[in-house]
Formats: structure tokens, sequence, C-alpha cells
């Protein structure tokens, strides 16, 4: 069982949302929508717009761990966000233009960018690190708004969280 400094057990979303395509990383509790037109879901609740716009890496492996870590805290903490569907979308992601966005977070924008939620977030991603070995993507998210030419900034140690930066979510 997971002895850290977390608010709810580890858990990793598998039983009734096992998929034949991988296991799906969000639960099905209500909290989500899933349209079957995108690779996300999206948490239910209202975006800031304009807003401050984060991404947090996972590698293949890691993502289960980091899902049933940090969506119950985003969900607790009241922060709009959208996670990549399931293991076989984050596969493909992996080689397309979003590679590196794994769970997408919208906070509002007179929020500083390095913020008591981003804190709380790099601590609880520094401790699985340490505890559970996991590690980011292997590709570093690129910023849209410069055509996913640019690379995002790290910010934080392990190069888990990204960009910061001022944005209109629907674009």
């Amino acid at each position: 069982m997971y002895k850290g400094p977390l608010s709810k057990p580890l858990c990793f979303f598998k039983g009734d949302y096992e998929m034949t395509n991988g296991f799906q990383y969000y639960p099905n509790d209500g909290t989500y929508w899933a349209p079957s037109e995108s690779m996300y879901a999206q948490f239910l609740g209202e975006y800031p717009n304009p807003c401050r716009k984060y991404h947090i890496s996972s590698d293949i492996p890691s993502a289960g761990i980091i899902a049933g870590v940090i969506l119950p805290f985003l969900v607790e903490s009241s922060v709009f966000h959208k996670i990549v569907k399931n293991q076989s979308v984050l596969t493909r992601q992996m080689s397309e233009k979003q590679a590196g966005k794994f769970i997408t977070l919208y906070m509002n924008v007179s929020a500083p960018i390095k913020n008591p939620i981003i804190d709380e977030i790099s601590k609880k991603l520094d401790f699985l690190k340490k505890e559970y070995e996991i590690n980011p993507s292997p590709m570093v998210p690129k910023s849209r708004t410069y055509k996913h030419v640019l690379m995002e900034q790290p910010l934080d140690d392990n190069m888990f969280i990204y960009g910061g930066f001022v944005t209109d979510p629907t674009t």
C-alpha cells in the first residue's frame, strides 16, 4: 500500500476500467467526459479563459501510477484538466505533435507560474519517482503557440511539469 505524502491510496484504475486497447487512465465515476472523437477525457467543470496552461508528462509504464495519484488531487483541488484516455492513445501520441502531454492543467491566469498546486504536484511526482521509479515522457512537450517547434520549459527538477504559459484554452 502507498505510504507517501498523498491524500488517497495509490490506484491504477484497473478492474472495471480495463479496456481491450489498454488501461484507461481516468475513473468512470461521472467526473470526466470522454467524447469518442477526442484523445482526451476532460474533467467536468469550467476552464478559465484565458488560462495558465501546464502539461504533466509520463512515459508509458508510469502513466497509470501518475494518473492514480495526480487525478484525485486535481479533482479535490477543483483544477480543470484533461488526460489522455488510455494506454493505446498515449502510445500513439508519443509519435505525434502532442507527445509529452499526458495531463493538461488549466489554471487561473492570475496564478503565478509556480504556485501551491504546481508545488504539490511536483512533490507528489518526486515521491513517486523515488518510490516507484516513474519517469517523464522521453519526448519534451512542444508549444502549439509556436507550431510545435519550440520546446516548453520544465518547471520541476525531474522534468515532469512543463508550461505555465498564458493562452486561450479553446485553441
